[in-house]
């Protein structure tokens, strides 16, 4: 029988200590460029070989596009069929893989798997119940074994599943963190230019990789800001100033309006979505004259034919262009705020949601962004941000855009 020789990346160090010491499950908290998916590649292309159906899981496609190129790459001398859109290999030897997104509940179920991984698992929205109710259970039949992949981000599953690697009384756990500089092939002078560039959170988590307390790490002391069971509107006091900060959508996001009074106590908060220009900015010509002030909203795109219809009908209403710089102010005096203790809240889940998983994210160019999660909206800061920063400057005596 001809040999067919399958040629794996070679390991660096840290990935060759983790490899010659897993356990049954296994938890790699690692920054960026660790070279996790080398790491995956090791661990489940032997037992596919070996003729075992394997499982990779990912948060979304976009994550596990690069996976499926990466295994399809190295597998392609042993491969019999392949099908992305099912997202299935199949090899000579028996042994097959699987890809999953868990944006699926039940990605996975029914299936069984001598082994399986989970990228990017700290960005899995309900990681617990996916891995409780669809996961786990793929393991029983042939007493699988299991990897999670992650950056760190915040306290939740994926940080539970860390703990459990360092408690020596869970004897199937390991758990390792390996920071960025880990991998040697990338100069440790090209981290010190990131140092520089990146606020001291996001280098702690993205490069770091340290667990930090607040999952998005852009906003803190938000739970300090909500005034629990506050949950309907104030009542406007004649002649007080009010922010209305509106952001704005059609179809699959949401038109948001918040209110803060002149102390940044949030007195109205109403969330929307599906309906036509014409009852938005009837919607929002109510809130205004129930609350005298002035509003800002963005007034780019599709929010600058509300922008001028609103200035027609009479109302104080500013336009806030966005642009990467102009985002960065906006969060980052909502940020300062928080901190501060300058906003009080109303007790809102969606608000409070959106606002805790708010996050830093590093690009390939080594650029800092500020977004919410994919698949996570983020309607409700966006809007809160702009009422914060029409707080902040004087009245006009005319309507204005930026």
């Amino acid at each position: 029988m001809t040999e067919i020789e399958i040629s794996l990346p070679r390991p660096h160090p840290g990935q060759t200590a983790i490899l010659s010491s897993c356990k049954r499950f296994n938890v790699i908290a690692c920054g960026r460029r660790f070279g996790k998916t080398t790491l995956g590649l090791h661990r489940l292309i032997k037992p596919a070989l070996e003729g075992y159906p394997v499982g990779w899981f990912s948060p979304t496609y976009k994550y596990h596009d690069e996976a499926w190129r990466e295994f399809v790459r190295i597998l392609k001398p042993v491969i019999t069929r392949q099908n992305k859109t099912s997202g299935r290999i199949e090899l000579i030897t028996g042994g097959s893989l699987e890809f999953w997104t868990l944006s699926d509940p039940d990605a996975g179920r029914s299936r069984k798997y001598k082994r399986v991984g989970i990228d990017e698992a700290a960005k899995v929205k309900d990681l617990e119940e996916r891995w409780d109710k669809a996961i786990r259970p793929t393991l029983a039949d042939l007493g699988g074994d299991a990897d999670f992949y992650s950056t760190p981000r915040g306290q939740g599953f994926f940080w539970r599943c860390f703990q459990r690697g360092l408690d020596p009384l869970q004897t199937d756990w390991a758990c390792w963190r390996m920071p960025s500089m880990a991998n040697p092939y990338i100069p440790a002078s090209e981290w010190e230019l990131v140092k520089k560039d990146l606020p001291e959170r996001a280098y702690q988590q993205e490069i770091e990789a340290i667990f930090l307390e607040d999952a998005g790490g852009v906003f803190r002391k938000v739970a300090a800001a909500v005034d629990r069971g506050r949950v309907l509107p104030t009542a406007a006091i004649r002649g007080h100033p009010y922010y209305i900060g509106i952001d704005l959508a059609r179809v699959e996001d949401f038109t948001v309006i918040v209110v803060l009074n002149m102390d940044g106590k949030q007195v109205y908060f109403e969330r929307f979505n599906q309906i036509s220009w014409e009852r938005q900015i009837g919607a929002i010509k109510a809130v205004m004259a129930a609350y005298p002030g002035q509003a800002v909203l963005d007034s780019t795109g599709v929010g600058d034919p509300i922008y001028e219809a609103l200035h027609k009908a009479g109302c104080m209403v500013r336009g806030y262009p966005f642009t990467n710089a102009s985002k960065t102010e906006l969060i980052d005096g909502l940020a300062l705020a928080l901190e501060r203790g300058a906003i009080r809240l109303m007790d809102i889940p969606e608000q409070e949601a959106e606002l805790r998983a708010y996050e830093y994210t590093l690009t390939p160019a080594r650029n800092v962004t500020m977004s919410a999660p994919e698949g996570m909206h983020d309607d409700c800061v966006i809007a809160l941000a702009l009422a914060r920063w029409a707080q902040g400057k004087p009245r006009l005596p005319m309507f204005v855009k930026l």
